[in-house]
């Protein structure tokens, strides 16, 4: 594990400033044009609502998420608590307060999306993000007789789920979005590659994977590289267009004396203002399902990011900043079968600065193109893979 130093001839509250400049003060620094998005958190909201027979109730992990930055949180009730296999009523009364619970910690610049990790019929763990609350039950098996929908006197429109066709039916009706929770590790080792030629994978409202660095692994230079972006690499391939990786936090309960600035990789999705809670949530799940969103640790961050011209004079474009000293660039590509690289080293990059990077590259034949930047201390930033035909 590498270690730096920091040495001042200040004094200790001069020089801890300094030192916390290298990561905004453990805050994830505003960007015009963008908003901070994480998630794959399971805090058990309706839960401890339920428990304590308070909607009011303020749990601990919100201010810490407000306090870093965020904008937009996107939640997993359902995972170790409250009746997720319930066929009906009682799943529904729970998701009720759920949604009512995220509307009461929603304001207009921090949205508080109530969404879930189902883990059903499709194989593996899979998350799903809808634009607005959603009424569903996945008992497995589904109850004889039940409907895969129906309106339901109290809750109005519900879904029954039964299998991964109905699953697609309702992504595609709701205008949702799914993607594969911590791809070939935990409970989902094994995919995506085991439902790679199925149709709701090669939809595009399947949108690829979560990046988290588990297992870590501080021998690779790039965080995750061989089981996040190699996976996304695969996807990429596998698939009539790119797929992307959604960065996610994937823990528990959170608490303000927790250090949680340094465990955490965030999204900054292209939004011009944080949607209320009571509007439509379209503008975050079609910018995820587009690609406008990079995952960063906070250290690197894309102002811009594309691809001009064309065929053997094409040009991939970016312009960052960053704060520790940059170690390397990569440029990834793919013609949908072989993947090859190119590595731009940056070593003589110094502390807290911008770049623009305008790289050549043939896009003659190619499927797709990615691109990434890392610090010297670990850090970095990934952009979406780009299609190229």
């Amino acid at each position: 594990m590498a270690v730096y130093y920091y040495l001042s001839p200040k004094g200790d509250q001069a020089t801890q400033e300094a030192v916390l400049a290298y990561t905004h003060n453990d805050i994830f620094k505003p960007i015009p044009g963008f908003k901070v998005m994480t998630g794959h958190f399971h805090l058990d909201l309706n839960k401890q609502l339920r428990d304590r027979d308070n909607p009011d109730y303020q749990i601990s992990s919100i201010p810490v998420f407000r306090a870093l930055g965020i904008n937009i949180l996107y939640l997993g009730d359902f995972h170790d608590d409250s009746d997720p296999r319930d066929p009906g009523s009682k799943r529904f009364m729970e998701q009720k307060v759920y949604f009512e619970g995220a509307a009461k910690l929603s304001d207009k610049d921090f949205l508080v999306m109530p969404e879930e990790e189902p883990n059903a019929y499709l194989g593996g763990h899979w998350y799903l993000m809808t634009p607005k609350p959603v009424y569903f039950s996945h008992a497995e098996p589904r109850p004889e007789g039940q409907s895969f929908e129906e309106n339901d006197p109290e809750y109005g429109h519900v879904y029954h789920l039964g299998s991964s066709e109905d699953v697609l039916k309702m992504v595609d009706q709701e205008h949702a979005i799914i993607w594969a929770a911590h791809p070939r590790t935990k409970s989902t080792e094994g995919y995506p590659e085991a439902y790679k030629d199925k149709d709701f994978f090669l939809s595009d409202r399947f949108i690829g994977g979560s990046w988290e660095s588990l297992p870590v692994d501080l021998s690779e230079p790039e965080l995750c590289q061989e089981r996040c972006f190699g996976t996304l690499d695969d996807m990429s391939n596998w698939a009539p267009k790119p797929k992307f990786m959604i960065a996610e936090g994937d823990t528990y309960t959170k608490w303000p004396s927790d250090e949680t600035y340094p465990q955490l990789t965030v999204n900054y999705i292209k939004l011009d203002r944080v949607p209320l809670y009571n509007e439509s949530w379209a503008p975050i799940v079609e910018g995820v399902r587009a690609g406008n969103f990079y995952g960063t640790t906070g250290e690197v961050l894309f102002h811009h990011w594309g691809v001009e011209g064309s065929g053997a004079h094409s040009y991939y474009t970016a312009d960052i900043e960053y704060t520790f000293p940059l170690e390397f660039a990569e440029l990834v590509w793919s013609d949908g079968t072989t993947v090859d690289r190119k590595k731009i080293s940056l070593t003589d990059t110094t502390p807290f600065g911008t770049k623009s990077f305008k790289i050549p590259f043939d896009a003659s034949g190619k499927k797709w193109i990615r691109f990434s930047v890392w610090d010297s201390a670990g850090n970095g930033a990934y952009v979406q893979p780009i299609q190229l035909k």
